[in-house]
């Protein structure tokens, strides 16, 4: 009994750092750049780095709430992606995309 305990706990925790988020926006002319929308008008911005390539409209599961490399996944396919930046306004999405495209 005490090993289930465990196991639903860790399975809890474990649910409660996945999240689901649509892809609003992919770039191709800004390298791999692309936009999910985390709700109540705030973004993330992430970098494409191998596996699935992201088109708008995928669901991504993952973790948003962190800077960095991350593995994800989208229709049952793994992905890797760097997130740039999280918790931004619609504003904020567009000056770091106007960051990133004009280097």
């Amino acid at each position: 009994m005490r090993r289930f305990v465990f196991l639903l706990s860790l399975f809890l925790a474990t649910s409660a750092i996945a999240a689901e988020a649509p892809v609003v926006l992919v770039t191709t002319e800004c390298q791999d750049y692309f936009v999910v929308d985390l709700g109540e008008k705030h973004y993330a911005l992430l970098e494409w780095f191998g596996g699935y390539r992201p088109e708008k409209g995928d669901v991504l599961v993952g973790d948003f709430a962190h800077f960095g490399a991350q593995d994800m996944t989208v229709k049952g396919q793994r992905l890797r992606v760097y997130i740039e930046d999280y918790d931004l306004t619609q504003d904020a999405i567009n000056d770091r995309l106007a960051d990133k495209c004009n280097k």
